[in-house]
């Protein structure tokens, strides 16, 4: 409140012997309103409708001494106020020809004079009364609102003086079952047993209960007004506890089936180092006696794979893949040196700040073996969907698949190589295309144009550095290189970023029955391509 400014007093004025005086006291007074009442009665009544900020009421027959005797009917009036919440200050008023007394009923006694010119001293009073039940209000108030907050908070407290339970909150009586009156003055230490920590940390204690179990709880400790005082904050841990043990089990139980799956899963850090790898990737790669945790990543790839630089990328490459069509098989070593190829899906993971902590990797075997006994990429999984409504055999199809993966991987003489092959519905590709150069394959026996043929792949890898696409039939013969096709590409259907090879492969496969298998360039993916859309990413 502003200096010098005051408030209005509400004041109850029960008329009798002496009030003259009180009148003559603050009449005028324009921080004074003053409402008389002619009874006790009839007061009480009007208090109950106006709460005032005092009562004065008269005290017949009443004089000042050192034990007063205040009559009954005011006594019974004080004790309703403060029963209903009130706290008005009733004070008590006697004058005579020694002046005026003013008596708070709970007690305190001031004497007043009678010079009706100087009433500043009745004021006083009367303001020192309003400002005591104000901040008996306040601190009454705030008891409630705490006294509510303890008994509905479901965080239970145990208050201890000297050791010994003083009182407990409801939260703690349903808890441990016991009633305030049954703990008061038993020794905290008899309630609170050490707990071994476990993973919990520090504080984690046994609440013993009215039946004898112990259940898990969290205390924290607050010290009051001095070393022998304090309120226990107490934690019901037994539902954290519980959901931690199933985090556990939880957690044991999907590394036994990760261990017993057929699916390859491993797990490496931001470094390179694998740190798990199930049953199925080390039965797979040739470790199951010895182990991959703890070794690089590299131990699985071929060579040159990563010598620039961390192969991560090439696992993170994955993980950020999203295009619904996309399979990533990488080519990988098994431990006798053959090849092994897998479909690589990819999990990143980050801390909080934004850091790399490791790549969680689930993979199929994609690998099938050909009648030379190499490894090689098996397509059946999702091939016959492709190959659906075409003259392409199988067979022709997973031998320029091979060959594009090879191209991509290594390359040509150390540099990055991008080509593309169309396969199927010969005549109409053909009618469609031309050459950019002579046809390297014009009047070559059929024997030496076979593409099932491992010799006459290598040489594909060789023609790939020329310019414009491969032509293959149906049945596996090669029919062209560097063609140039001559469809308007305008109505491709590829997404962003993709160059001038993709969207000729995607235009004439729009038109005809052809499947188009294009690698790129700039990072060695590989495209299946049919009626004009990308069906397929191997990378």
């Amino acid at each position: 409140m502003p200096a010098g400014l005051r408030v209005m007093i509400h004041v109850l004025l029960v008329r009798g012997t002496g009030s003259e005086t009180v009148v003559a006291q603050l009449s005028g007074q324009i921080e004074v309103e003053m409402v008389p009442s002619p009874s006790i009665s009839a007061a009480r009544l009007q208090a109950g409708k106006t709460s005032p900020d005092i009562i004065l009421a008269p005290a017949p027959g009443w004089t000042a001494g050192p034990d007063p005797a205040y009559p009954v009917e005011l006594i019974a009036w004080h004790q309703d106020l403060r029963n209903s919440g009130k706290f008005i200050p009733l004070l008590l008023y006697s004058g005579g020809k020694d002046g005026l007394f003013i008596a708070d009923i709970s007690g305190g006694m001031i004497g007043i004079g009678n010079e009706p010119s100087d009433p500043r001293s009745l004021i006083t009073v009367l303001r020192q009364a309003a400002n005591r039940s104000h901040l008996e209000r306040s601190f009454r108030v705030e008891y409630d609102l705490l006294a509510q907050i303890t008994r509905e908070m479901p965080l239970g407290w145990i208050r201890s003086e000297a050791g010994r339970v003083a009182g407990i909150n409801p939260a703690i009586e349903n808890l441990c079952g016991y009633q305030s009156d049954d703990l008061r003055g038993t020794p905290v230490s008899d309630l609170l047993t050490p707990r071994s920590r476990e993973e919990e940390g520090d504080g984690l204690m046994s609440l013993r209960t009215a039946g004898g179990l112990l259940i898990p709880v969290r205390i924290r400790r607050s010290v009051l007004t001095g070393p022998d005082m304090e309120v226990i904050f107490i934690e019901d841990r037994r539902e954290a506890l519980q959901l931690a043990a199933e985090v556990r089990e939880t957690e044991r139980s999907c590394r036994e089936k990760l261990w017993l799956s057929e699916t390859l899963v491993f797990k490496m850090n931001p470094d390179g180092i694998i740190t798990f790898a199930n049953g199925a990737m080390l039965r797979t790669f040739g470790y199951a006696g010895t182990g991959l945790t703890g070794h690089h990543i590299s131990l699985l790839l071929p060579p040159g794979v990563g010598m620039e630089g961390s192969p991560v990328p090439l696992f993170l490459g994955v993980a950020d893949e999203s295009a619904p069509t996309s399979i990533h098989i990488m080519e990988h070593l098994h431990n006798d040196g053959g090849k092994i190829y897998v479909a690589w899906t990819a999990q990143a993971f980050f801390s909080p700040a934004g850091d790399l902590n490791g790549i969680l990797c689930v993979g199929t075997d994609m690998t099938e073996q050909t009648a030379e006994g190499e490894g090689q990429i098996s397509t059946r999984v999702w091939r016959d969907r492709v190959l659906e409504n075409t003259d392409i055999i199988p067979a022709v199809f997973d031998a320029i698949l091979q060959v594009c993966m090879e191209i991509a991987r290594e390359g040509r003489e150390g540099k990055p190589v991008g080509t593309a092959f169309l396969i199927g519905d010969r005549d109409a590709v053909m009618d469609r295309s031309r050459q950019l150069i002579l046809n390297p394959f014009f009047g070559h026996p059929p024997e030496m144009r076979i593409v099932t043929r491992k010799d006459v792949r290598e040489m594909l890898k060789e023609y790939a550095l020329l310019d414009g696409a491969f032509v293959v039939s149906g049945d596996g013969m090669l029919e062209a290189a560097g063609r140039y096709i001559t469809v308007d590409d305008t109505f491709a259907s590829l997404p962003k970023g993709m160059g001038t090879r993709h969207s000729s492969t995607a235009a004439i496969t729009r038109i005809t029955r052809t499947i188009g298998i294009v690698v790129s360039e700039s990072g060695g993916r590989v495209s299946v391509i049919r009626e004009g859309k990308i069906v397929k990413v191997i990378g």
